[in-house]
């Protein structure tokens, strides 16, 4: 059993690169996993991180007082066990929740930008913020953030669920449509767009309601309710499995409650 953080332990997340900041724990990935520590916790301390060789590492925050910072291992020491951070999100806290999502976006962030995006030249962390900076050209480049819209959608008593292709056909859970925001467009033209693109449908009354920052892999997910007005349901195959009007007494298996498609769902 994975233990998560006491209820009472806060988030607090670093607005910039502090290199002056010493991690005394650490979130480890290998490979996109999260390497479980000797305890079997998913925070290493720093006397066990100490003497492994890693591709980066980086202060993210505090946890209360204590500062964690997330690294990578360039290889799985012997013996640990790993697991995805989607499966560490099914058993955890909102905390838990917020350090993953800042930290794994962070990460990413600093992989995607190693390289200046205009001349080539390897760039540099910024102290102070988030950018990482072309020590040639000056150019600055900042965490990339996907604007991406998901909409629980209402006929009478009745909601919209599907089934993504991405989960496996054999997967009992049920969720929302959702989609990236386009070059050019409003979200709610995006939430029309994907509601027809997916399922046929047309919808109105189009209300904004949440939003949720979601690192797979540098989502900010902006959540909708919206109406039926017309149409029949004709799914996209290549983006969902099934599609179907579930009575709001008699729904299936929904995401995890710390998700923003199930929070939507019980709002």
């Amino acid at each position: 059993m994975i233990a998560d953080l006491p209820e009472s332990v806060s988030y607090f997340p670093l607005m910039g690169y502090g290199p002056e900041l010493k991690a005394e724990q650490f979130l480890v990935l290998f490979e996109g996993q999260i390497v479980l520590s000797s305890t079997n916790s998913w925070l290493w301390g720093r006397e066990e991180f100490t003497g492994y060789e890693t591709s980066q590492a980086i202060v993210v925050g505090h946890l209360d007082s204590t500062v964690i910072g997330f690294a990578e291992l360039r290889y799985l020491p012997e013996g640990y066990e790993v697991i995805s951070p989607r499966q560490l999100l099914t058993m955890t806290s909102e905390t838990t929740f917020g350090l993953l999502s800042h930290g794994l976006q962070i990460l990413t962030s600093r992989k995607e930008h190693r390289f200046c995006g205009y001349c080539g030249t390897e760039n540099m962390a910024e102290a102070g913020e988030w950018a990482m900076v072309c020590p040639d050209c000056g150019h600055h480049a900042y965490p990339r953030i996907s604007p991406c819209v998901i909409v629980v959608v209402k006929k009478g008593d009745e909601y919209l669920l599907v089934q993504h292709n991405r989960h496996g056909k054999t997967s009992t859970m049920h969720t929302v449509v959702a989609g990236f925001v386009e070059p050019g467009e409003g979200a709610e033209m995006a939430v029309s767009r994907e509601l027809m693109e997916e399922t046929g449908i047309k919808v109105r009354n189009i209300q904004y309601c949440f939003s949720q920052s979601w690192p797979f892999p540098h989502s900010l997910m902006m959540g909708f309710h919206a109406e039926y007005e017309s149409g029949e349901l004709e799914i996209d195959n290549e983006e969902l499995c099934f599609a179907g009007w579930f009575h709001k007494d008699h729904l299936p298996e929904l995401p995890p409650e710390f998700t923003i498609s199930r929070q939507l769902i019980d709002l």
